[in-house]
C-alpha cells in the first residue's frame, strides 16, 4: 500500500486523515443543496475495498431520506446514513439524497461525485467549506504518504475567487494555504528546474500535472492558491485560513499527480 487518505468530513467540512487500517473508512457529511445559493458537487476518490459512509444534512423536520445514484433511487436506502461496505468500481457515480418533510416536496442535497481508485494510489479529494477570521474557522485536511512509498508529487489548491464561475456568491476573497508536517512544522519542498532554453519550468510542469490530475481551470489573476511539491513519507496537514479577515466559501483540493 503506497499511500491512502482516511477522511472524516463533518460540520463545515473539516477533514482529517490517518493511515488506513485493515478496512479503511471514509465518512462524508453532505451539504444542503437547495436555497438561493448554488452548491457545487463535492468530489472524492476512494480506494477499492474501503467502507464509505454518507451522512445526510440535518434540516429539522425531515422524516424520510431517499438516496439516489445517478438520479435513480437506491433500493432500501432511506435513512440519514448511507453506507457502502466495500466500495467497488461499479459504485462510482453521482450520489445525493432527497430530504422529505411531513409536508411539502422532497428537497435535494448537494451531490457527491464518487470515484473509485486502485488500492495503491493516494485518493484525490475536493471538498468545500466556510472559512472565517476566527481561530477555529479554518478548513484543514490531513494526508499520509506511507513509509513504503518513495515519495509523491502532490498538488494542493485553496480555491476561493474562482468559485464564482460555479455561481458561488460569497467565495473567500483571499485564501491563505499552509502545509505542516507531522511535527507541526511548516513544510516546504520543491523541484529543481534547470535554466536552459526550452527546458521544463515550474509553470509548465504544474499545468501538465493539473491536466493529468483532471483539475478544472482557475480564473486568471485571482488570489486562489496552488502549490505542487514532492512529499516524502510522513503525515501532513493542509490548512486554509482567511487572509483578509472576511468569511466565505473555499474549496480545498489535494491531488496525487499520476
Amino acid at each position: 500500500m503506497n499511500a491512502l487518505f482516511r477522511c472524516t468530513c463533518l460540520g463545515a467540512l473539516t477533514l482529517a486523515a490517518t493511515p488506513a487500517p485493515i478496512v479503511a473508512e471514509t465518512t462524508i457529511s453532505i451539504d444542503i443543496g437547495f436555497g438561493i445559493r448554488y452548491v457545487p458537487p463535492a468530489r472524492v476518490t476512494v480506494p477499492a475495498g474501503e467502507r464509505l459512509r454518507l451522512l445526510a444534512p440535518a434540516v429539522g423536520e425531515t422524516s424520510n431520506y431517499i438516496w439516489t445514484k445517478n438520479g435513480r433511487a437506491i433500493a432500501g436506502a432511506s435513512e440519514a446514513l448511507f453506507v457502502l461496505e466495500s466500495v467497488s468500481p461499479d459504485d462510482a457515480g453521482e450520489y445525493s439524497v432527497l430530504l422529505a418533510a411531513p409536508t411539502g416536496f422532497p428537497r435535494p442535497s448537494q451531490s457527491l461525485v464518487l470515484g473509485v481508485g486502485p488500492t495503491d494510489r493516494l485518493l484525490n479529494l475536493s471538498a468545500r467549506g466556510i472559512v472565517g477570521p476566527a481561530a477555529d474557522a479554518a478548513l484543514t485536511a490531513g494526508f499520509v504518504v506511507a513509509a513504503s512509498s518513495a515519495g509523491k508529487k502532490i498538488i494542493v489548491r485553496a480555491i476561493g475567487p474562482s468559485l464564482t464561475q460555479f455561481g458561488v456568491a460569497n467565495p473567500l476573497r483571499q485564501p491563505v494555504l499552509r502545509i505542516f508536517d507531522g511535527a507541526g512544522r511548516p513544510y516546504t519542498n520543491g523541484y529543481v528546474y534547470l535554466p536552459v532554453v526550452g527546458g521544463l519550468t515550474y509553470e509548465r510542469d504544474l499545468a501538465d500535472s493539473l491536466a493529468r490530475a483532471g483539475a478544472f481551470s482557475l480564473s486568471t489573476g485571482t488570489r486562489d492558491v496552488v502549490t505542487m511539491q514532492p512529499f516524502v513519507p510522513g503525515s501532513y496537514t493542509a490548512q486554509v485560513t482567511s487572509g483578509d479577515a472576511t468569511t466565505g466559501s473555499v474549496l480545498l483540493e489535494i491531488y496525487e499527480v499520476p
